[in-house]
């Protein structure tokens, strides 16, 4: 379970079912895991395929959580340790996925219950 090909794999899962980005034209890189129990810490780092240019991309950190024996994306941040909960409109950098990463019955999602109240 704990190597950088299953990380990258739930996250390319993830981009895949919950962003809308066209990621045949993004390169999409793991740069460095680190594994903590059932815990994973990827930093990613997406440019677009045809730019030269070193600043042209974002790159995000994901949080990961070993789930029955699969990787799931559990947090979203960016390099200053701004988290991405919820899919809150507004809260990610232009072209990033939508996140529903709080757990059901977590205090910021109030008297929401279960995934009524998360974005997909």
């Amino acid at each position: 379970m704990q190597s950088r090909e299953k990380v990258q794999q739930a996250i390319m899962k993830r981009l895949e079912t919950h962003s809308g980005l066209d990621l045949k034209s993004l390169d999409v890189t793991t740069t460095s895991v680190s594994f903590d129990k059932n815990m994973a810490y990827a930093t990613v780092a997406f440019h677009p395929k045809d730019s030269k240019s070193v600043n042209s991309g974002m790159v995000m950190k994901y949080t990961l959580e070993n789930r029955d024996g699969e990787w799931t994306v559990v947090n979203v941040g960016d390099l200053h340790g701004n988290g991405f909960h919820n899919g809150i409109p507004g809260t990610l950098p232009p072209g990033h996925p939508q996140t529903d990463t709080l757990p059901p019955g977590h205090p910021a999602l109030g008297d929401q219950a279960g995934s009524e109240g998360r974005s997909q």
